[in-house]
């Protein structure tokens, strides 16, 4: 019997427990003997439920043994790392690769697109470093005594991912990668394919939906983009706060619109110079030059903020809304829509002849949509749907930003490729506790800094709260006649 090991710790996933479960189910239904390789004690940062006494406290419950329960049932084994010293070699090739896992890990925690050069975050770094390398080495003596056929990892992008990654590799064990689902809700991920590695994943699209017709590949495309835009019940959470599709006012206008989509910042520094294709010191600047090229062609300017900006932390977001109004103080006819604006998003695709993007999902919909899309940094599919990239200043000419008759073609293939990798969770939230983490009462997320964390996160987490509180408040400026 093969036998397949899942690196495995709370937090390490969206829907970590509901993921695992469902993976660790459907393997065994193949036959495989499965165990967990649990590298929760070395985490730096926990995440996960509350304790049980505290759920009961605040009227909720945490069902403490349903998930080792589940697991026992299918015959999983669980080893758990100790918490040692390192003691394995790392090659330099690896050395570089896991410090840039770790400076990935740090612009994700810190919600910015530079790491502060505070003290806290120093010492955070410090503790990633160290709970990288005793997991790198630990799975490194786990593996080589109990070599598995088959090592699943999530994501592949932290640190501690990306070390059992490297540990796999060189051992020779076949790696995959799981993650939450990325096309359909209440599924799970399950390839090769490291979920943001925009290469890889582009290289074998066409591989991997090369057995379906193109009315197959164009029902998957326009299911999950009825998904995204369906409100409260659809698969982008933003759109639940938008007003409802088709609804929005129709504007009567002659000239022709183009539409700008600012992006939310992503991580993307740990996957390398794939990318970093392109030349902008910031999105706005591209925008910039793009939008004096339109003004003098008689376009109409539209930018949406993307809604995520609300949850930055407040410097983030203080910056970005600073270079808003610098933007428009250069095109005082720009139309604004805030972060917090309920107009919806695909009725201004829609009404829209042209659709600028820096990398945002929402270019992938305007393409499926059928609107020529520009893209102003790499992204996870732009060189398979039929978009412009424009990439530093010398590629924005009245030549390269004039509208085209785009096909939904490449779009449709894309979105099909990542419909068909994903896989039904067999589990779900209420099997592990009386609340939705992912919607969790404020007094659940209060709950959480009852998690052994260090107090610089406990602080973190007040102060992100506060600062979303404070985003909240903002007010648009008066609209401009």
């Amino acid at each position: 019997m093969k036998h397949a090991h899942i690196v495995h710790y709370p937090g390490a996933t969206e829907k970590s427990l509901s993921v695992v479960a469902s993976l660790a189910s459907d393997l065994v239904g193949k036959g495989m003997g499965v165990s967990i390789a649990d590298i929760s004690a070395q985490s730096v940062i926990n995440q996960g439920l509350p304790p049980a006494w505290l759920a009961r406290l605040l009227g909720h419950r945490v069902f403490s043994q349903a998930w080792k329960g589940e697991l026992t049932k299918l015959g999983v084994k669980t080893y758990r790392l100790p918490s040692s010293s390192p003691s394995s070699s790392v090659s330099i090739q690896d050395q570089n690769a896991l410090g840039l896992a770790v400076e990935s890990e740090l612009l994700t925690y810190f919600r910015s697109d530079v790491v502060p050069s505070h003290r806290t975050a120093r010492h955070l770094r410090d503790q990633l470093q160290d709970s990288m390398m005793t997991v790198y080495s630990g799975l490194n003596e786990l593996w080589r005594e109990h070599k598995p056929d088959l090592v699943l990892i999530p994501n592949g992008r932290t640190s501690r991912q990306k070390a059992a990654r490297l540990v796999a590799e060189n051992l020779g064990i076949k790696v995959e990668l799981y993650e939450n689902g990325r096309a359909q809700p209440n599924s799970y991920y399950r390839g090769t394919t490291q979920p943001h590695d925009r290469l890889a994943s582009q290289a074998e699209v066409q591989h991997l939906t090369q057995s379906l017709s193109n009315s197959e590949i164009h029902e998957l495309a326009q299911s999950w983009l009825s998904q995204r835009m369906n409100g409260v019940a659809g698969t982008n959470q933003f759109s639940a706060l938008w007003t409802d599709i088709g609804k929005a006012k129709k504007r009567t206008r002659q000239a022709k619109q183009a539409i700008f989509f600012a992006s939310s910042f992503d991580e993307f520094l740990a996957f390398g110079p794939m990318w970093q294709i392109d030349k902008w010191d910031h999105q706005f600047e591209a925008f910039h030059l793009i939008m004096e090229i339109l003004e003098s062609e008689g376009f109409e300017l539209v930018l949406r903020l993307h809604p995520n900006l609300g949850s930055k932390s407040r410097q983030y977001f203080l910056r970005e809304i600073r270079d808003v109004h610098h933007l428009q103080s250069q095109h005082p006819s720009l139309q604004i829509y805030w972060h917090n604006s309920s107009v919806n998003s695909y009725d201004l695709i829609s009404e829209a002849d042209l659709v600028v993007v820096e990398r945002s999902t929402i270019g992938l919909e305007a393409s499926l949509m059928e609107k020529p899309v520009m893209v102003t940094q790499a992204s996870q599919w732009d060189l398979v749907a039929d978009v412009r990239q424009l990439l530093e200043p010398e590629h924005i000419t009245k030549s390269s930003v004039k509208p085209w008759k785009a096909s939904a073609e490449g779009a449709e293939r894309f979105v099909a490729y990542w419909m068909i990798q994903e896989r039904p969770l067999r589990y779900e939230w209420f099997q592990w506790s009386s609340w939705n983490p992912e919607k969790a009462p404020l007094r659940m997320k209060i709950a959480l800094l009852f998690l052994k964390n260090p107090w610089f996160h406990r602080v973190r987490l007040i102060s992100l709260e506060w600062a979303k509180r404070r985003n909240g408040q903002f007010r648009p400026p008066p609209a401009k006649l």
